[in-house]
């Protein structure tokens, strides 16, 4: 049992740790919106790894303590599996998906749009002590049946993490939402997209969930990034050797300008279904932060289906093609 807090990390110690080292003495950069100036600024001060990620009284001591003995106890150690290219059992893999749908929910940002539904509707806010759910919950076999991807960053690239570090593209039971979770500067957990209708010869199963790794060409994690950052509610970290003119930059500009769509307040499962449905969330958030949001937004990086690197295809780039190909057209350029 975790001792007695009311400092609740929403993005737990053992994940965030990543983002700094020892060399680092244990900090990491921060970016945050300043309600005084009413803008984004970088933290005149490094975080340490304990000192982001949390807010005080967020959930129940009883909340804490289940959330590190039936989830996070397990989950950091699937997380270092991930991390070293460790191939998860189907078991591990559905109580990744418990982890990765919790992580999406437990967020300042969710709750405070979930609070507002519940006001508006007369609803039941003792909902916060049902965020763990289950492992075998069905909602998790939409993230445990796609096919996962771990994209690593080129030299030099890196990942950042917010404060709403599940990035989803849209609703958990649409086929073609991806979901991201940043898991370090160099790599990233994806659940991709997944196609709606498979045909196999009479007699033949489904096959497996695939998990790969898959290395980015030099840039392409900018894209990735910009949408990520965008997504952001009130503030995010990078790593201390990634701080750059350039990184401060797209931070100060971008942070939070369309935070994350609070997507598990509701379920759709096609993108008609999901436009209408997201309009009324969109509706809700506008409420809520007393902020006109437009009644439509486009997720860059939806769909991804994790086969478009082998058919010569780049979501990420900006070119929209891979080396490879870009190398096959041109056999005389060095790329």
């Amino acid at each position: 049992m975790s001792k007695s807090t009311n400092k609740n990390h929403f993005s737990p110690v053992f994940a965030n740790k990543y983002w700094t080292s020892e060399a680092e003495n244990w900090h990491y950069k921060y970016y945050y919106f300043c309600p005084n100036r009413n803008c984004v600024v970088e933290g005149k001060k490094d975080k340490g790894k304990t000192a982001w990620g949390y807010e005080v009284n967020l959930y129940s001591q009883e909340v804490e303590d289940k959330l590190d003995t039936e989830l996070e106890n397990h989950a950091s150690l699937l997380y270092e599996k991930l991390l070293n290219d460790i191939v998860l059992t189907p078991d591990e893999r559905m109580k990744w998906s418990q982890y990765i749908i919790a992580q999406a929910i437990r967020t300042p940002s969710f709750f405070k749009y979930r609070d507002k539904l519940e006001e508006i509707n007369g609803g039941d806010m003792s909902y916060k002590e049902s965020i763990i759910g289950c492992q075998w919950c069905d909602e998790n076999r939409y993230v445990a049946n796609r096919n996962w991807l771990i994209l690593e960053a080129a030299d030099d690239d890196y990942f950042i993490r917010t404060d709403n570090p599940v990035y989803m593209t849209g609703f958990i039971n649409n086929p073609t939402t991806t979901i991201y979770y940043p898991l370090s500067p160099k790599k990233c957990f994806v659940a991709c997209s997944a196609l709606e209708k498979i045909y196999l010869p009479k007699g033949m199963d489904l096959p497996s969930p695939k998990q790969e790794t898959h290395k980015l060409s030099k840039g392409d994690t900018l894209k990735i990034n910009f949408d990520i950052i965008k997504s952001a509610s009130n503030s995010l970290i990078v790593a201390k050797s990634n701080n750059n003119r350039s990184t401060s930059h797209m931070n100060l500009q971008l942070l939070g300008v369309f935070p994350q769509i609070p997507f598990m307040l509701s379920k759709a499962n096609n993108d008609m279904a999901e436009l209408t449905e997201m309009n009324n969330i969109i509706e809700l958030m506008s409420i809520t932060d007393d902020v006109e949001y437009p009644l439509y937004r486009k997720y860059e990086l939806k769909p991804f289906y994790g086969v478009e690197f082998s058919m010569g295809i780049n979501p990420f780039s900006v070119f929209g093609v891979t080396d490879d190909k870009i190398q096959e057209q041109f056999p005389d350029e060095n790329i």
